[in-house]
């Protein structure tokens, strides 16, 4: 199974081209993927992949919109167009000047007032349950990694009778949540680094700089394996102007109707993640009824092929298989 190569479906879903694919026996209960912030579907390993078909499932991956080869919804702002001309000290300027707002005084993601949407996460969701239709599939087991895991909550609360389960990787209920942590001081770093080589037109150093700073301890990181998993990535495409943090803005907080979800629900979450500290998923554990989770010592914002023999064996208890 080679996810790098040019295989894959698009499909016309809800007024957008859609790119998925899938693995494993089309009769075996349905698995569906959903990928987070910035990143399309080849961010999913293919060994964690292979390992759910290995256990007779059969598993879908999507780009999400606005990413990959599904349609890219926004278009690049004219801001940014006329700043990727600038001399570097003012393109670092106009980096200080954004950053501003994207962080509020406390240190976290600023949600108030965010910049008018194109799309929400109930959007995003939407995408998903019609693929399920698309494919004449009427319920699946949801696994969602970070935004993938707002998204997974919404399908939950919204269309519940799709939802046989949720697993829900490093994600949080808002990130405006009160009492909960903001990213890392490292992390907000390396995001600033990463925008400016994004502007200077450095996307793979861009992307190099942000996972080696999403990355625990527990793993040394593998700088010569990700650089081949890039190139994959970039192929696929990575519209850098999309507009997911802002449909994640435009939505409402979910701690209040945590309470709703009454999936089986399984939380994991790294204890050194630094964009979406661990605090979130506790929040999520206590908050949504009956759910169950798997803190991953030493681990970042990340899912590591070293630990699929633990995290396995849970998402498939889980799915009560």
């Amino acid at each position: 199974m080679n996810l790098g190569s040019e295989e894959g479906n698009i499909s016309k879903i809800n007024g957008i081209d859609i790119w998925w694919n899938s693995f494993g026996n089309p009769a075996d209960p349905a698995v569906l993927m959903i990928m987070g912030l910035n990143s399309n579907s080849k961010v999913w390993s293919e060994k964690y992949i292979q390992e759910l078909v290995n256990n007779d499932l059969h598993v879908i991956i999507f780009d999400n919109r606005d990413i990959g080869k599904s349609s890219w919804v926004a278009e690049e702002p004219g801001l940014i167009s006329f700043i990727k001309i600038l001399p570097s000290f003012l393109k670092e300027y106009f980096v200080e000047f954004i950053f501003g707002f994207i962080f509020n005084e406390e240190g976290k993601f600023n949600m108030e007032n965010p910049a008018p949407a194109e799309y929400n996460l109930s959007d995003m969701a939407n995408d998903g349950v019609l693929l399920l239709d698309n494919m004449g599939i009427g319920e699946a087991h949801i696994i969602g990694a970070s935004m993938g895991g707002m998204i997974a909550q919404v399908m939950a609360l919204e269309h519940p009778e799709r939802v046989k389960s949720l697993t829900l990787f490093f994600t949080t209920p808002g990130f405006d949540t009160p009492g909960l942590s903001g990213p890392s001081v490292r992390f907000k770093k390396s995001m600033r680094e990463s925008f400016i080589l994004n502007l200077n037109g450095k996307e793979e150093e861009a992307l190099l700089v942000t996972e080696r700073s999403l990355r625990g301890s527990r793993f040394l990181f593998d700088e010569e394996l990700f650089i081949n998993e890039i190139k994959i990535r970039i192929e696929q495409g990575i519209n850098t102007s999309n507009a997911q943090i802002a449909a994640v803005g435009a939505s409402p907080n979910r701690a209040s109707s945590l309470k709703f979800i009454k999936k089986p629900t399984l939380v994991i979450h790294g204890t050194e993640d630094p964009l979406i500290p661990v605090d979130h998923g506790i929040y999520l554990f206590d908050n949504i009824p009956n759910s169950k989770k798997l803190i991953l010592d030493g681990v970042g914002h990340e899912i590591p092929d070293q630990l699929l023999p633990e995290i396995i064996p849970a998402i498939l208890s889980n799915f009560k298989i």
